[in-house]
C-alpha cells in the first residue's frame, strides 16, 4: 500500500527507528544548502508557496541513509513544501503512476526506473525537459559518466529524465587471492578476451575425481536476460535497434554468446550445474567460486558477509571475438516530471536543487547512493568511499565501457519472451540457434501488440 506524509522530523523518527542523535550527527556532516533555482536560474517566484508530491520507491523507514537524506531535505529545501510518496517497486508503481496521470493527479517528482521511463514517455505521460536541461550546465549529457545514461532517458534527441541513481554496472566478481595463486593478476587486469577468461577459468576450476570443488567460474540460466546482455555488448552485439523498437540479437554475435556460455559450461566444465537453489555469492564468499556475475553495487553486502583475509576485485566483461574491447550493461534510474503536474516551475526547481552539486553530493554523504554526476567522484568524500572499498573505482570505468541495458519496451513482456528461451538452452539442450529466433520473434510480437493497443 502507499505511504503518503508531510514529513518533519518526528515522522522520520517514527518511520525508520532512527535516533535523533544519528541524524544530528548525519546533519551535521552535511553541507549547507544553496537556495532553489527555477528554470533560467530565477529563484522563488515560481515555487513560493507550491506544494509539491515527491514519489519513489526508497522508503525512509527501510534506509538509514535515505532517512537521513529525506529529513535534510525537507528542513533544507525552504521554497515549496514537499510531500513524499512511497509506492512499492514494480507493477503497483507502474499503474499508479498511469493512473493517477490519466486522472489528472500524478505526482509532480517521480522517481522511474529505465525500465519504465520509456514506456511512460511513449504514453505521453512525461514532459520534455530540453528547454530546462539547456539552462543548467551541471546536467549537461558531458557531465554525467557512460553513454548508456543518456540513451536511457531520451527519444529523437529530447530528454525525458535526469539521472539520479547509479551508474550501476553488471561486472565479473573476482576472487584475488584464487587468480594471485594461478598466476593471474589478482584485479583480473590481464584477462582481456574470451580466449584468456576461458583459460581462467579453467585454470581455476580444482576437481576431486569427476567432482567440481572450486568452481572458475559459475554460469548464469540467462532467465534475466541482463547477464546474456553484457556478454553480446562485450562482443559488439546489441538487444535491439536504437529506438528499442524491434530485437536485434539474433544474429552471429548472439549466437556466439550462447555457444560460449555452453562451451564454458560443458566442454570446459568450469561450472557447479545449473540450479534455482544454486547460491553464487555465498558460494563465492566460500571461497568456492573463483568468478561470478555481479554488480558494482555488491560491494555492501559482500563486505558486510566476508570472512577475515577474503580479497576480491571487480573485473568488466571482457572482448568477445567482434568486439571492440572490455564491455557489459550499465544503467542508471532517473527523475521525471509528469506532464500532468499543476505547477511545472516548483516540481522542475525542485528536481534541479535534487540533481545539481552540492545537494547530489550531500545526499551521496548522507545515504551513499550515487548519481552518474561526474561532481560525486571528483569530490572528497569519494576518495575516503575508496579508501574503504577499493573495488568501487571500476564503477566510473564499467559505466563508460557498458552498453544500453536491454529496456524494451513492456520490460517484464519482453524480458520473459526473451528469458524463457535462453534458459532452455543453458539447462534444457535447446538449440541456440532456435532460441535465438523463438525469442526474436516472441519480443517482437510483444512489441507490435502492445504499441498497436
Amino acid at each position: 500500500m502507499q505511504e503518503q506524509q508531510k514529513f518533519n522530523r518526528r515522522h522520520f523518527l517514527k518511520l525508520s527507528g532512527v535516533t535523533a542523535s544519528a541524524l544530528a550527527i548525519a546533519a551535521c556532516a552535511a553541507p549547507g544548502a544553496p537556495s532553489a533555482p527555477a528554470a533560467g536560474g530565477e529563484t522563488g517566484a515560481a515555487t513560493e508557496g507550491a506544494t509539491l508530491r515527491y514519489r519513489s520507491w526508497h522508503s525512509p523507514a527501510a534506509s538509514e541513509g535515505d532517512t537521513a537524506w529525506y529529513d535534510w531535505l525537507t528542513e533544507n529545501y525552504t521554497d515549496a513544501t514537499i510531500e513524499y510518496e512511497f509506492v512499492p517497486f514494480g507493477a503497483e508503481y507502474i499503474q499508479k503512476v498511469l493512473a493517477d496521470s490519466a486522472a489528472g493527479t500524478p505526482p509532480d517528482l517521480l522517481h522511474s526506473s529505465i525500465i519504465w521511463a520509456r514506456e511512460f514517455y511513449d504514453r505521453g505521460v512525461l514532459l520534455d525537459l530540453d528547454d530546462y536541461i539547456n539552462d543548467v550546465p551541471e546536467l549537461a549529457p558531458d557531465q554525467f559518466y557512460g553513454e548508456a545514461t543518456n540513451a536511457y532517458r531520451s527519444k529523437d534527441g529530447k530528454y525525458y529524465g535526469v539521472p539520479w541513481e547509479g551508474p550501476d554496472a553488471s561486472i565479473i566478481a573476482v576472487n584475488s587471492t584464487m587468480l594471485a595463486e594461478a598466476g593471474y593478476d589478482p584485479q583480473g587486469a590481464d584477462i582481456k578476451t574470451w580466449d584468456d577468461f576461458t583459460e581462467a577459468a579453467v585454470a581455476l576450476t580444482k576437481r576431486e575425481g569427476d567432482e567440481i570443488t572450486q568452481a572458475g567460474y559459475l554460469l548464469a540460466d540467462l532467465r534475466s536476460i541482463e547477464t546474456f546482455n553484457s556478454w553480446l555488448v562485450s562482443n559488439g552485439g546489441a538487444m535491439s535497434d536504437e529506438g528499442f523498437s524491434a530485437a536485434s540479437f539474433n544474429d552471429e554475435k548472439g549466437l556466439q554468446v550462447l555457444e560460449y556460455q555452453l562451451a564454458l559450461l560443458n566442454e570446459h566444465n568450469v561450472s557447479f550445474p545449473i540450479s534455482p537453489d544454486r547460491q553464487d555469492q555465498q558460494l563465492f564468499l566460500q571461497g568456492r567460486a573463483a568468478m561470478i556475475n555481479a554488480g558494482t553495487w555488491s560491494t555492501t553486502t559482500l563486505d558486510d558477509q566476508k570472512p577475515e583475509g577474503f580479497e576480491y576485485w571487480y573485473m568488466i566483461f571482457p572482448q568477445g571475438p567482434q568486439g571492440a574491447g572490455k564491455a557489459g550493461t550499465t544503467w542508471s534510474n532517473m527523475f521525471v516530471l509528469p506532464k500532468a503536474t499543476q505547477n511545472v516551475e516548483a516540481a522542475w526547481a525542485l528536481l534541479q536543487y535534487c540533481t545539481t552539486p552540492p545537494v547530489v553530493i550531500t545526499r551521496f554523504e548522507l545515504s551513499t547512493r550515487t548519481t552518474p554526476l561526474k561532481a560525486i567522484f571528483e569530490s572528497e568524500k569519494w576518495g575516503e568511499v575508496l579508501e574503504r572499498a577499493p573495488q568501487r573505482v571500476v564503477t566510473t570505468a564499467a559505466a563508460e565501457a557498458g552498453g544500453v541495458y536491454p529496456f524494451f519496451p513492456f520490460f517484464t513482456e519482453a524480458n520473459d519472451a526473451i528469458g524463457i528461451e535462453l534458459q532452455q538452452v543453458m539447462t534444457s539442450g535447446k538449440a541456440p540457434a532456435e532460441a535465438l529466433t523463438e525469442a526474436e520473434t516472441k519480443v517482437n510480437e510483444v512489441i507490435a501488440r502492445r504499441t498497436a493497443a
